[in-house]
């Protein structure tokens, strides 16, 4: 139902209950406001958005009025004015005008309507009430004078973040927002209440007193640090970022927000320990040196090592955080120059083994929908994902259908991570467990007939034998495998089955225990439900780093060139991450040349990864810090971070996304792709690439489903491959008109035996990212580090009492590999007989816990816990 009126002077029809405000938007007129945001519930607090409607003697507040028939509404008339100057007077009484040193002053709404209005004072007088500024937060500083209390950053809170931190505390004049029993702030430090906080009450502590705003450039990128792809504007002057804004119109895909490392992990950009020169190891010691210097014993080494071994005796490990081109120059560097098919990356831990299995069931090594998608999910199935954690911007998405009651969801994870307390069903697994309650799930559902059976009829082969398989996977034979009750797992798989449109999300991480088994088990549950080839379903595996799925895309894998083409006939494929690290340790592979990459602390088993590394005749490492893995390397090449290149990135869901350069890199350091393309021409082949995007187009060129995707098209606005041509609109979900196959392929999936624990021991190890740290660059973040500066070790309350260990103890973790120190946190989220410890800090690995499992698949790791 439409309803039509005019607002000033202007005729439109909206849908009935839409509010003047977004009427008078529709129009492009504007009417301020302060407490409105299109992410949040209309509030109604400010008043400085109030109009006039005919046929009324009293203004109404436009963000909290729906329009009615025949409504004639006025926003300008005298009375408005007038209305608005007294909001704007009173908020003067007692906001102090310090706008030459508030870090929002040129961007205040507050100040831009007191210069709109010709108010400089408040005919009621200065109003001083003492209130502090909280200065005790290494990231977000809190000025309660200049609060104008509208509220936004204590709904954006609750309502986006479903965090709750803050709140309004004391009445009247007292009133202040702030955490409650006045504590300092304790969150998630995404800085969302930062950037909507309209007055400067607000920022970045990070980012004060830096630069006024009016001599910033904003630069709009994609940020380097998860998989989600979250586009953002740095703001930038003479080559430093002095303030970063999550950037939300329809090219964006994170709506304006941002996590805590994309809001406040740059700092590591400047770090004074950045990599500025070549270095090469002389007499034992790496020294600086010239590029050319650094090239010729790159080029002799390798010719020696090729010469005496051929191309196997030496391997390439790519990355998975530079960009799409550098990616594409680096294993044609391998193939073509050296010669070699051992050529692999971090996303074999993880992405990898999520692809094949994907591949296998589907016909398509790729996820099957989209971000997104996730808006029209009417059930969401978060397996082994600690999604708010893994991919935060995802985690919101999740959050917003579940508590505007749009999905259901289901949690199914060791720990009760912040998603289960939103969950209609939260299934408290044991570790590694992930394999045998999906196959419960299934077999309920063919069991009591609740699968789609004209889905599985027409598009689906193999069920037959998936049902004869999974009658060893029953509920009550689970049980013990699974630590979950036949009824809860039932429920869930009634639920699943009864759903229109199910999204499986699942974190196949390095240390956790997702692996392609828990995906081909997934990939299981889609197929039979029916939930694959139409919007809001499928399977989305959460890559860790900003472009695993671009890595592998541009062929950085032993087994398969660009665009996932197979080898040549009769070409044996290449090591694989792993077995080049055993090669090398074995004395097999001779050189190796290491990408934006620190396998010490990115790959498991670190005692063998070291061992390998020190035993290789030729290390090469390209990076922007002397990593653990940089300081043992013959030859070390100074490359430049995210914000200092140009490129392209393709994130969880297939999209491929812009990376503008926003500030140059240290004067003597060079970006990875311009380092890999002298190197050619030091090889004596020399490439034709002059920019970036000069690779873009070849690549487009070279693979037929990024065919489409130019730099041009990707100036507004990323695109999902597939995308064939310049025409075609990209692919939001697959699968939509078939499998590649001809039909998606049901096969059996056995949950692994897990090692036992022991007397010696006892205690099953999780392994996983947190909020404020994703590995080597976040390392050099002051802030982030002064929130998180070393691993916490969560411990179950009762397995803490028998270890004789409290809250914030240091303690020792032990595993057959090796061992680590950790503050120990005591908390009921962590079930008992379980420790979660995080994965990436370099300096306390929990690679140096974890072992690799020669056949590729994810394992429990069992260690022992003692107070230091």
């Amino acid at each position: 139902m439409t309803v039509s009126l005019t607002i000033d002077g202007k005729h439109v029809e909206v849908p009935s209950g839409t509010t003047m405000l977004h009427a008078a938007r529709k129009l492009d007129i504007d009417i301020p406001t302060f407490c409105d945001d299109k992410h949040l519930v209309p509030f109604g607090a400010c008043r400085i958005c109030v109009v006039e409607v005919e046929g009324s003697d009293k203004l109404f507040a436009s963000c909290v009025t729906p329009v009615a028939q025949g409504m004639v509404i006025n926003t300008a008339t005298e009375k408005v004015k007038k209305a608005r100057e007294a909001v704007i007077e009173l908020l003067l009484t007692y906001h102090p005008l310090d706008c030459p040193v508030c870090p929002q002053s040129g961007r205040c709404h507050l100040q831009d309507l007191a210069f709109e209005h010709g108010k400089d004072e408040s005919r009621f007088g200065p109003i001083h009430i003492e209130k502090k500024i909280d200065y005790d937060s290494p990231l977000v500083e809190r000025n309660h004078p200049r609060c104008i209390q509208c509220g936004k950053c204590v709904r954006i809170c609750d309502e986006v973040q479903g965090q709750g931190e803050l709140d309004f505390v004391e009445r009247g004049f007292e009133t202040v927002i702030e955490p409650s029993f006045g504590r300092t702030l304790d969150c998630e430090f995404c800085g969302q209440c930062i950037q909507v906080c309209p007055v400067g009450s607000l920022y970045s502590r990070i980012f004060k007193h830096t630069s006024p705003v009016w001599e910033l450039t904003p630069v709009r990128t994609t940020c380097p640090f998860c998989g989600v792809g979250c586009t953002l504007n740095l703001e930038v002057k003479k080559d430093r970022i002095y303030h970063v804004l999550g950037v939300d119109d329809e090219g964006s895909n994170n709506e304006g927000f941002l996590c805590a490392k994309g809001r406040f992990g740059y700092e590591y950009v400047n770090h004074p320990e950045r990599l500025k020169k070549p270095l090469v190891r002389r007499g034992g010691v790496l020294e600086e040196s010239t590029w050319e210097e650094a090239y010729q014993a790159i080029v002799e080494r390798f010719k020696a090592i090729t010469a005496a071994g051929g191309g196997d005796a030496v391997g390439g490990i790519a990355s998975a955080r530079c960009t799409n081109e550098e990616n594409y120059l680096f294993q044609k560097l391998l193939r073509s120059v050296l010669g070699s098919g051992n050529i692999d990356s971090v996303a074999r831990f993880g992405q990898v083994q999520a692809m094949e299995a994907l591949e296998k069931a589907f016909g398509m090594a790729a996820p099957t929908d989209s971000l997104d998608d996730l808006d029209k999910s009417d059930l969401i199935f978060a397996l082994d994902a600690n999604v708010t954690e893994d991919a935060h911007i995802v985690g919101l998405k999740v959050l917003r259908r579940v508590r505007n009651s749009d999905a259901s969801l289901i949690v199914a994870n060791p720990r009760k991570i912040k998603l289960a307390q939103f969950a209609d069903a939260y299934l408290p697994m044991k570790p590694g467990s992930a394999v045998a309650l999906t196959n419960a799930i299934v077999q309920v559902i063919l069991a009591e007939g609740l699968e789609d059976r004209e889905f599985v009829s027409s598009r689906v082969d193999g069920i037959d034998g998936l049902k004869g398989t999974l009658e060893a996977y029953t509920p009550e034979k689970v049980e013990g495998i699974t630590g979950l009750k036949p009824d809860a797992i039932r429920e869930a798989a009634r639920t699943i089955a009864r759903a229109e449109a199910v999204t499986i999300l699942l974190s196949p991480a390095f240390g956790s225990y997702v692996g392609g088994d828990t995906v081909a088990a997934a990939a299981n549950l889609a197929l039979v439900t029916g939930n694959v080839g139409k919007p809001g379903s499928g399977i989305l595996p959460l890559s860790e780093y900003n472009n695993v799925q671009g890595a592998m895309d541009m062929g950085a894998l032993p087994d398969r060139l660009p665009g996932y083409e197979p080898l040549s006939q009769g070409v044996t494929p290449g090591l694989d991450a792993m077995g080049m690290m055993e090669a090398a340790a074995s004395g097999d592979l001779k050189g190796l040349f290491i990408m934006g990459e620190n396998p010490l602390t990115a790959f498991p088993d670190r005692a063998l990864v070291e061992e390998a590394l020190r035993k290789l005749e030729f290390l090469v490492v390209q990076d922007i810090f002397l990593t653990d893995t940089a300081k043992l390397a013959h030859v070390v090449l100074p490359a430049t971070a995210g914000p200092e290149k140009d490129g392209t990135f393709t994130n969880t869901d297939r999209r491929v996304q812009r990376v503008r350069r926003a500030i140059a890199p240290p004067a003597r350091t060079r970006a990875d792709w311009k380092i890999l393309c002298e190197l050619f021409e030091a090889f004596g082949q020399p490439l034709p690439y002059r920019g970036a995007m000069d690779i873009t187009r070849a690549i487009a060129g070279e693979i037929p489903f990024y065919g489409g995707i130019t730099p041009e098209r990707l100036e507004k606005t990323g695109l999902h491959w597939p995308c064939p041509d310049t025409n075609h609109p990209g692919t939001s979900f697959l699968h939509g008109e078939g499998f590649p196959g001809g039909k998606g392929q049901l096969r059996t999936v056995e949950q692994q035996k897990n090692g036992g624990a022991s007397s010696e021991y006892p205690l099953a190890l999780v392994s996983g990212m947190i909020l404020f740290h994703s590995g080597t660059t976040t390392k050099w973040a002051k802030g982030l580090n002064e929130l998180s500066p070393e691993p916490r070790a969560e411990i179950n309350p009762s397995d803490a009492k028998d270890l004789q260990v409290s809250d914030g103890d240091r303690v020792r973790i032990t595993s057959t590999k090796g061992q680590i120190e950790a503050v120990a946190k005591v908390t009921p989220r962590i079930q008992k007989g379980v420790v979660f410890v995080p994965a990436h800090y370099s300096d306390r690995s929990v690679s140096s816990l974890i072992g690799h499992d020669p056949v590729r698949e994810k394992t429990v790791t069992h260690i022992s816990v003692s107070r230091v």
